[in-house]
């Protein structure tokens, strides 16, 4: 019976056969399934990325995941089908190339190389593998290369599945490359098109370090990926092409640079001479006619540009790779010939006139600048007598309304009056005439109108000689004219807007009125808008101290300004919830961090006590304030310094104290003001101490006027500036009626400012009686006849010095001699060093000074 069972058993389960090639089967579904998971993975994979290079490497990985095989290279080809680049894995690039000899065609696959010597043909071959996989990838129904497998490993061979997975990867690897290529040449065009408008803003700004020729060059070099880039001109610039019979390289960049600078090459037999007559761009890989240190390096990979503008060739680039690098294609050519066109604007504008004129019109700042400039430039271009450029401005025309015309002279001063009547009456035909229309009727004289932002300009050349002004100069005059109507536009615009931009600035850059015993200056460096990031503040708290805050937010131009509106608001904010200066950067430090561009603001804030002189001050990786002593002692506040704004939350703000002594004078400044390239800063924070402690001595604003100047770089401030000063004490300030009664507490007050100024009491005494007698006089005699008047008393301490000074609203009697009283003057006189009494009709006043012993 258990026989029976047995039997039953084993044949209710088949043969034992049949059950292992179900497993086999079932196994190959598994595998199957897990290599089309791995296949669509892949896929996605490669295609998630749109950087060439990455897609390319990411490629031969997949292919070799899926087919679990040691060694992958994708060979990829050249216009002539020869493999010229190799992305591998498993193995060097030596090996990698050893692939190209493997007949692929439609795909190739090969278990065991060594057991079929026919697989390469007749070709010997010494490929260190026993199993490959070969398959083409087609781009765009070119052959873009081969993806080739192998393995060394015995028995180990690829299967049907595998070919078919890598041929489906090879379908997905093409569209992928295909976008990555597009992405490329999109990113490769726009470094070409930002590289013109580079090219030309350079040209246009008049940078004297980079000249357009050597800026070409070095951007050629670097954007075609290069070894070496010339530049070549025609040894005879004023011939016309077809004349020219040398070229010479005139500038250049990479491979021996300085070995090909200056190198003739004559214009037939040289493959330069060719591009240059044809106008033609040419991609080769050999030069004819040798450049030493360009062309006798050997073949390479090469572009020639011819530098085209206004049907007129003006030179050729010349740009090389090295020897293994890929060659250009013809697609190539699109991408630079925007890039040569621009080149070739670049020499034309920088050869000829216009260019002088455009930088006239670039350095203007007012309508009224552009016209002086031009004018100028006009008179230099023809070496003229004079250039006159009259406005006729909308509604005002002077033989309309009697208004006179405004009028620019160069070369002769002149004045509308001056000119004859027949000259402005033909000054007034040109302006109601057509415009860009020269009139050269007389020999020696032309004019031109123009339109001017508010109305017409015409400009009038007298040549020094009656010469007829000739066509060529009349081309060239309505060409001048029209770029100048342009430039004087697009300055009235640029003004328009700096006048808006600047009142912004101005309504957030700090308060207009300072207290007494403060002097800022503000100067931005940013043109042509001129406003910028930097800030001050100076605000009186509510239990009498002052605060002050010096900011400086990343950027100089209008979105800098808007930032840096918003930061100062938020500092003011803090500091009248928290009188602390550490508190306050704290609390910037939570803003900064989350309003855009406000990160890594630097500022300064400081508190004063103006009764003690006590200084509380906390700085967040800003330039340290200067402290200067009334003895020229120099002392650098450095304590409290940390990291910029918004770098970190949460981070601890320390705070530094320092005593202001008596006549100290305390400096607080942006970058803008030390900060110079190749110099140290601390050569430039020692330099505007020097210059406080070398200043005669003056008020506080001829001190701030004094340091900006001096420390002025050569072309103007290059960052936006705050420099603000403040001298310890303020000065007194009283405004009293002109009555006895307030005799006791204008001295008591007086008394007690000279003491915070350190001056000795013997001092203190003469100064009481001295400003005593003149507040007495100005109540007495002033005001003798108007008793609604009022009286001011000023003090202030300069370095060296104390002034007074005492103001009524009434008038004196002259003084009499004879009489106790009339002695007060003369009282002051002896007390004090200088007394001076000035009297107007509305109030006398009276200055006095006592240098400090």
């Amino acid at each position: 019976m258990s026989n029976d069972r047995g039997e039953s058993a084993f044949n209710r389960l088949g043969p034992q056969e049949p059950v292992s090639r179900a497993h086999e089967q079932l196994d190959e579904l598994v595998a199957a399934r897990d290599l089309m998971e791995k296949l669509v993975r892949v896929i996605v994979e490669i295609g998630s990325d749109l950087d060439l290079g990455v897609t390319l490497d990411r490629i031969v990985t997949a292919a070799t995941e899926l087919t679990g095989a040691r060694y992958g290279a994708l060979g990829i080809r050249a216009a002539d089908g020869s493999l010229v680049s190799f992305v591998h894995t498993g193995i060097d690039d030596e090996l990698a190339r050893r692939f190209s000899d493997l007949p692929v065609g439609e795909g190739l696959r090969i278990d065991d190389l060594s057991a079929q010597p026919g697989a390469m043909g007749s070709q010997p071959h010494d490929l260190p593998f026993r199993a490959i996989l070969g398959i083409p990838i087609t781009v765009r129904g070119a052959d873009f290369g081969s993806l080739y497998l192998a393995d060394d490993r015995p028995g180990q061979a690829f299967s049907d599945t595998h070919e078919v997975a890598v041929r489906a990867l090879a379908t997905a690897a093409a569209a992928a490359i295909d976008n990555a290529r597009l992405f490329e040449r999109e990113r490769e065009n726009a470094k070409w098109t930002k590289a013109s408008r580079e090219i030309t803003t350079a040209l246009l700004s008049g940078d004297p370090q980079t000249g357009p020729l050597q800026l070409i060059v070095n951007r050629a070099l670097e954007l075609a990926d290069a070894e070496q880039a010339i530049l070549l001109v025609p040894r005879e610039p004023d011939l016309p092409v077809n004349e020219v019979d040398t070229l010479v390289v005139a500038a250049t960049a990479g491979r021996y640079a300085s070995e090909v600078i200056g190198r003739q090459v004559p214009m037939d037999g040289s493959t330069t001479g060719g591009v240059a007559r044809r106008g033609l761009p040419l991609i080769t890989d050999s030069f004819e006619y040798p450049i030493e240190g360009f062309t006798d390096v050997g073949s390479r990979p090469a572009i020639v540009m011819p530098l085209v503008a206004h049907d007129a060739v003006l030179g050729v680039i010349a740009v090389a790779r090295h020897p293994q690098q890929p060659a250009f294609g013809a697609d190539y050519l699109e991408l630079v010939s925007d890039f040569a066109r621009h080149a070739a604007i670049a020499l034309a504008l920088a050869a000829g006139r216009e260019h002088a004129l455009n930088q006239e019109l670039a350095s203007a700042d007012t309508v009224d600048e552009a016209l002086q400039g031009a004018a100028e430039e006009l008179r230099r271009q023809w070496r003229a007598r004079r250039v006159l450029a009259v406005t006729f401005r909308k509604g005002s025309y002077a033989t309309e309304s009697g208004n006179t015309p405004q009028l620019v002279a160069v070369g002769e001063s002149t004045q509308w009056n001056d000119l004859s009547s027949d000259t402005r009456q033909t000054l007034a035909t040109l302006r109601d005439g057509d415009l860009l229309t020269p009139c050269a009727t007389e020999p020696g004289t032309a004019g031109i109108a123009l339109q001017h932002p508010e109305g017409v300009v015409v400009v009038w050349i007298d040549l020094p000689e009656k010469r007829p002004f000739s066509l060529e100069d009349q081309t060239l005059l309505t060409v001048l004219a029209g770029r100048l109507g342009q430039g004087l536009q697009r300055v009235y615009q640029v003004d328009q807007q700096r006048e808006t931009a600047l009142a912004l600035q101005h309504s957030i850059l700090g308060p207009a009125q300072l207290p007494g015993g403060f002097a800022v200056r503000y100067q931005a460096a940013s043109r042509p808008l001129q406003v910028g990031g930097d800030w001050y503040d100076v605000v009186d708290l509510e239990d009498g101290r002052i605060a002050m805050v010096v900011g400086d937010c990343v950027g100089h131009d209008l979105a800098a300004a808007t930032v840096m509106g918003q930061v100062r608001s938020a500092c003011r904010a803090l500091l009248f919830e928290n009188h602390s200066p550490a508190a306050a950067l704290s609390g910037m430090d939570r803003f900064a961090a989350r309003l855009s561009g406000a990160e890594c603001t630097t500022a300064v804030c400081a508190v004063l006590n103006p009764a003690t002189g006590e200084l509380v001050y906390s700085s967040a990786g800003h330039p340290p304030p200067i402290l200067v002593l009334a003895d020229g002692t120099v002392q650098i506040l450095d304590d409290g310094h940390t990291i910029a704004l918004g770098v970190r939350r949460d981070w601890v703000r320390p705070e530094a104290r320092v005593a202001l002594p008596a006549r100290s004078t305390l400096i607080l400044y942006t970058d803008g003001l030390v900060e110079r390239r190749r110099i140290p800063l601390e050569d430039g924070i020692s330099r505007v101490a020097a210059i406080v402690q070398g200043a005669e001595p003056g008020s506080l604003d001829g001190l701030a006027d004094e340091i900006m100047a001096q420390v002025a770089p050569y072309g103007g401030y290059q960052d936006d500036v705050v420099l603000l000063l403040h001298r310890h004490p303020a000065p007194l300030e009283l405004t009293f009626p002109p009555d006895a009664s307030h005799l006791a507490s204008t001295r008591t007050a007086l008394r007690h400012w000279l003491t915070q100024v350190h001056v000795c009491p013997e001092q203190t005494t003469n100064m009481l009686i001295a400003a005593g007698e003149a507040v007495s006089n100005a109540i007495e005699h002033g005001h003798r006849d108007r008793p609604d008047g009022t009286i001011s008393l000023g003090a202030v301490a300069l370095v060296d010095e104390v002034q007074l000074t005492i103001t009524d609203t009434g008038s004196w009697k002259p003084p009499q001699p004879s009489t106790e009283r009339g002695r007060g003057i003369s009282l002051m006189r002896r007390l004090m060093h200088d007394v001076t009494i000035n009297t107007e009709t509305d109030g006398t006043t009276v200055h006095l000074s006592a240098r400090i012993i």
